[in-house]
């Protein structure tokens, strides 16, 4: 049985979920979006023999999170139409329409260059292991990373420039924006902003942002 909160109707979604993870038959899972300034719960239910189902309706299209407990598990966009979400040892996806398939693209792709990051660095190590001198070991770790991190600037410049239309855009401007310790300009937002609508570029947290920014820079 699941749970659903009632919103005024436009679109409904399905979520038909799948996992061959033991220690989560019998748990609920809990759907949660953003209301303002707090975390609700929009969907639950119970996973049964690796099996789980959600139906209900959004007024609009929403970024959520699915939980277990008080544990965000994976982002979700709760959109119109079959949700497939499948949690796996190895790994978590969700499909099915078209904003999640967009957004796991990108989760994938950005995992792939996080991955290639980190064996830079085990290479640096075992160059030293086997003899090479530390110096040209960190120069050649140090070339590799930056052109890695050059890929993954641009990966999420072009996913966001891509994504104008919808919610994706800011949610992952804004989690590039948040890696930072403090507010600062690089060239990637750059990038992003020149070719940013008016819209995007009045949202709240753009603008608190970008004035942050300003005021480190003086």
């Amino acid at each position: 049985m699941c749970l659903t909160l009632l919103l005024p109707s436009c679109a409904s979604y399905r979520v038909e979920g799948k996992t061959n993870v033991p220690t989560l038959d019998g748990q609920r899972l809990y759907l949660k979006v953003s209301n303002q300034d707090a975390i609700v719960d929009l969907d639950s239910c119970e996973v049964l023999h690796g099996v789980f189902h959600m139906d209900g309706e959004v007024d609009s299209t929403t970024l959520g999170s699915l939980y277990l407990g008080g544990e965000s598990l994976m982002p979700i966009v709760v959109e119109k139409g079959k949700i497939k979400i499948s949690i796996e040892n190895s790994g978590l996806e969700v499909s099915g329409t078209p904003l999640n398939e967009r957004l796991y693209r990108f989760i994938k792709d950005k995992n792939l260059l996080e991955q290639r990051l980190s064996d830079v660095q085990h290479k640096q190590m075992q160059s030293i292991m086997d003899g090479m001198p530390a110096e040209k070991a960190e120069k050649q770790a140090l070339e590799e990373g930056e052109e890695l991190v050059k890929e993954m600037n641009q990966l999420i410049a072009t996913f966001v420039m891509d994504n104008f239309d919808n919610l994706l855009a800011l949610q992952i401007f804004t989690m590039y924006c948040q890696s930072f310790p403090q507010p600062v300009m690089t060239p990637t937002i750059q990038e992003i902003l020149d070719k940013a609508p008016a819209e995007f570029k009045e949202n709240p947290f753009v603008k608190e942002y970008l004035q942050k920014a300003k005021e480190e820079q003086e």
